[in-house]
């Protein structure tokens, strides 16, 4: 294998033509001296190909060079393998200053959740000297999510832009419309993490066009439906929260008919995706029986795919979080069970995504303190829960929905623990709410703790004229 057939494999490879490059490769004559490279390109070619455990096989005989220790890391995190990728990868940058594997490195603590770590790691090194090409192009992007993780959304769209203005100079001609469909996501994906659907359908539609260039330009790019699918589920899902329920359906609808007519390499993933997607779906429309048959079946194929790599476990919590919180309470014991599968993951993933991540917990803390059957744990429970909506709204004071949530979780540890303090913060929180709060949350909040008998006569009196304060709750 000469130096004109490795320029040739990479150069089918860089273009994202994985079936061409692994035929080329297939064609070459190994010796003894290029074994390693052979057997590097060939990892490359497969981690494209989504076989990934084919792809670590040949990574482990690729040799000792950066090169080879750079894709074997790759190849083990594909296969499902994190932590030692991560171990390779450090190992590499301690001893070397290669550029591409402190990015990797980066890469892999911003999938772990290390999201600071993933910062440092950029701005120490001298990545941003990277010149025109793709490793320049990850940069751009790799740092415009960290700062989208950390909620910087002016320095997450700058970069995201850059990146957009810089594709036709990083990437293949032949794939530039795909590469700018990426990024289009990636930050319409930001808009709806900040609950701004309608700004990100507005992208979600520049990104459809791209697909569609895609097509024109190149349509023999590997596993290109695959990219389709993702793009039309994420569709499907923003529409759900914009509550466009008939579009919503339309667009999971063509992810069926493309997923059943081009499928992706990563079936089982994308069914998984369609499963989960559909879930939540239903779970907007108010439809939790169906909400809970779908995310069913998404969790059990998603812990599948998480064992041999080809999942995040990420997903599967999240998963399990959102079947909990549609399933009854006759189920109680599963539903504590699917509790304790995603605290751990959300835990360790919380700096990916703070707001969503903490009001999780918060949230699954105060069902946990409300299941319980055990007073003292139940106590302990709603504690956590009103410090993490602290947490919460120390990130987003405007918050209302936290703020109505913290106050559930503030009622329920009073009715358990009652306590002038309580007492307080009560009164203070029904009061603030006014401003921003609909009158039948309110109404609500207090009827109940009037009907609780767990007041005392002062409070119980001021809770009365408090109600008598808001405009009925069911005028026109």
């Amino acid at each position: 294998m000469n130096d004109d057939e490795i320029r040739e494999v990479e150069h089918e490879a860089d273009r994202l033509h994985f079936e061409s490059a692994l035929q080329l490769l297939q064609k070459t004559r190994r010796t003894e001296t290029d074994v390693t490279d052979w057997h590097r390109l060939m990892a490359r070619i497969l981690r494209g190909l989504s076989d990934s455990r084919a792809a670590l096989d040949h990574a482990r005989n690729a040799g000792t060079a950066p090169r080879a220790q750079l894709e074997l890391a790759k190849c083990l995190f594909a296969a499902g393998q994190a932590e030692e990728a991560g171990q390779r990868l450090t190992a590499i940058c301690t001893d070397s200053s290669d550029l591409a594997a402190c990015l990797a490195l980066a890469a892999w603590c911003a999938e772990m959740g290390e999201v600071t770590r993933a910062r440092n790691i950029l701005q120490s090194s001298s990545l941003h000297q990277l010149p025109p090409g793709g490793l320049r192009m990850d940069w751009l992007i790799l740092t415009a999510d960290l700062a989208s993780f950390e909620e910087n959304m002016d320095t997450a769209f700058r970069f995201y832009r850059q990146a957009l203005h810089e594709t036709e100079s990083c990437i293949p001609s032949n794939w530039q419309p795909l590469r700018r469909m990426l990024i289009l996501h990636n930050m319409a994906d930001s808009l709806e993490q900040m609950e701004r659907p309608d700004q990100a359908m507005d992208l979600y539609r520049q990104a459809m066009r791209e697909m569609k260039q895609q097509h024109r330009t190149d349509g023999t790019v590997t596993d290109l439906s695959g990219y389709e699918a993702e793009l039309l589920l994420s569709v499907a899902n923003c529409l759900g929260n914009m509550e466009e329920y008939e579009t919503a359906h339309e667009f999971l609808n063509k992810a069926d008919r493309l997923l059943a007519g081009d499928p992706p390499r990563q079936k089982s993933y994308f069914h998984a995706r369609r499963l989960y997607i559909g879930g939540l779906l239903a779970l907007n429309e108010s439809r939790n029986t169906e909400a809970a048959h779908l995310f069913e079946q998404a969790l059990t194929v998603q812990k599948k795919l998480c064992l041999s790599g080809q999942d995040k476990p990420e997903h599967a919590a999240r998963t399990a979080y959102y079947l909990a919180s549609v399933l009854p309470d006759t189920e109680t014991r599963r539903k504590l069970a699917l509790y304790e599968e995603a605290w751990p993951v959300f835990e360790q993933m919380q700096d990916k995504e703070p707001a969503f991540y903490l009001s999780a917990r918060a949230e699954m803390e105060n069902e946990r303190g409300r299941l319980s059957s055990d007073r003292s744990l139940g106590t302990r429970h709603y504690r956590y829960s009103v410090a993490l909506y602290n947490q919460v709204l120390a990130l987003h004071p405007e918050d209302s929905l936290a703020r109505e949530s913290r106050l559930a979780a503030r009622v329920n540890l009073y009715l358990l623990s009652p306590c002038q303090d309580l007492e307080n913060c009560i009164r203070k929180e029904l009061t603030a709410l006014q401003k921003q709060s609909g009158s039948l949350f309110l109404d609500t909040v207090s009827a109940y703790l009037l009907h609780s008998g767990e007041c005392s006569p002062a409070f119980h009196e001021w809770l009365t004229q408090f109600r008598q304060t808001l405009p009925s709750p069911y005028d026109a």
